[in-house]
């Protein structure tokens, strides 16, 4: 597996990633065009790469198998404060149950490190798998906002 730095080339694979998160039960309650188009959703993505965004792809043999990202979201799902991105996380069902996911956070954590971030701030529907793994690397629940869980990891 090889992990590299997600770029503006790489802005199609993060929005198919992102739809996976938002579907992650595997139920297809959301399309590609309504994620673009809903107020909610649209901001994890809109304009990447921004100046003060940062993102890894995990690719298994070429093929790009999952994605980490992370920017600052005013008013997103995950949002606790200005000054903490919230990540966003999807690997493709082809690629889960191989450790993708968690090299992918480690490597994103780091990055978020090296930008001199203090935190990282997320959210997940407690059902999620992914929620386990999150708390696995130190992420704590700091609030619920609907039906998910907002949780954050002190850097």
């Amino acid at each position: 597996m090889l992990i590299r730095a997600a770029t503006a080339d790489d802005l199609e694979f993060l929005t198919a990633m992102l739809l996976e998160a938002y579907n992650w039960d595997g139920t297809a309650t959301f399309t590609i065009e309504g994620l673009r188009a809903d107020e909610h959703a649209a901001p994890y993505l809109a304009g990447w790469p921004r100046v003060d965004d940062f993102g890894v792809i995990a690719e298994v043999d070429g093929v790009p198998a999952g994605a980490a990202w992370a920017r600052l979201i005013p008013g997103g799902y995950g949002f606790v404060a200005d000054d903490v991105p919230e990540l966003s996380l999807g690997v493709s069902p082809d690629f889960r149950r191989r450790g993708i996911a968690r090299a992918l956070l480690t490597e994103l954590l780091e990055a978020a490190r090296a930008a001199s971030y203090e935190r990282l701030s997320l959210s997940v529907d407690p059902a999620n798998p992914a929620a386990g793994l999150y708390r696995s690397l130190g992420f704590g629940k700091v609030g619920v906002a609907g039906t998910s869980d907002t949780m954050v990891v002190e850097l």
